[in-house]
């Protein structure tokens, strides 16, 4: 199955990333994260991805762990690369907002 990746960039610390699967022009597996660089860290705020069977997003804490999964299973892979781009280049600010909020409360 060929491969495909490539980065968007949102402003100079965010940027998405994008990395997906093809076979016979259908898109499998694929993982769109949602990334900023803190610190010359790269964090990863959220990410959709196919998973073991469908589309979800996980909403990342300031640790790494999912604090919350949403289903996307309604939606082919393809759309769901073009909706998690959407999402990501519309609202990465509001991500990014919430994660600081979730890491000052955890001090």
């Amino acid at each position: 199955m060929p491969e495909k990746n490539f980065i968007i960039r949102l402003s100079d610390l965010a940027f998405i990333f994008v990395y997906f699967l093809t076979d016979k022009k259908e898109v499998g597996q694929f993982v769109v994260k949602l990334n900023i660089v803190v610190d010359d860290q790269v964090i990863e705020l959220a990410r959709y991805d196919s998973g073991l069977h469908a589309p979800h997003l996980d909403i990342l804490d300031p640790d790494g762990f999912k604090k919350r999964v949403i289903d996307f299973s309604m939606l082919e892979n393809a759309q769901a690369i073009n909706v998690a781009i959407e999402d990501f280049s519309n609202n990465w600010e509001f991500y990014w907002e919430r994660w600081q909020k979730w890491s000052r409360e955890r001090k």
